[in-house]
């Protein structure tokens, strides 16, 4: 599509139907939403074709790198709350807005931007080996102790020796 950098996409927009940005307790703006691969643009005005959202330059006007975002969730009804580059952005009216979150979060992780700001990811250690105690009888399969008398492994079904 002409109008975007190389490389950008359109992943979802608003279309025809109007989106608020609640900017402040008396300050909301109608307009358009833009989710692309690299960012989410609002822009004021909902009869805007998409490249002229994209490209035009208003006051009332919002691009927020996905990079930049630390956390979408689900309000109240149809609002989305995303927290990015230290500002909290609440959109109301979406409709989707689950659809919307959901979008969104995926197109950060396919970007590789998701654990930017995030939870990182720990490493998995394996617990220590059990000792067995002498005796005692366990599982050639799975390791699990067996009751004394039983001929079947009570964890992983497996015959005891």
């Amino acid at each position: 599509m002409s109008g975007l950098p190389p490389g950008e996409q359109i992943i979802k927009d608003t279309g025809m139907f109007p989106v608020t940005w609640s900017k402040g307790t008396f300050s909301n703006v109608n307009g358009k939403l833009i989710l692309t691969n690299r960012r989410l643009i609002f822009t004021a005005g909902r009869f805007q074709d998409v490249i002229s959202a994209i490209r035009g330059s208003h006051k009332d006007r919002a691009e927020i790198p996905l990079s930049s975002i630390t956390s979408v969730d689900k309000g109240f009804m149809a609002t989305i709350n995303i927290q990015a580059g230290g500002q909290k952005y609440t959109f109301k009216g979406m409709r989707g807005a689950g659809d919307w979150v959901q979008a969104i979060n995926s197109t950060r992780m396919m970007s590789g931007d998701s654990n930017r700001g995030g939870t990182q990811q720990q490493n998995y250690n394996q617990p220590p080996p059990q000792t067995q105690q002498s005796g005692s009888r366990y599982c050639s399969n799975c390791g699990a102790p067996v009751v004394a008398g039983n001929t079947f492994c009570g964890k992983c079904g497996a015959r005891v020796q």
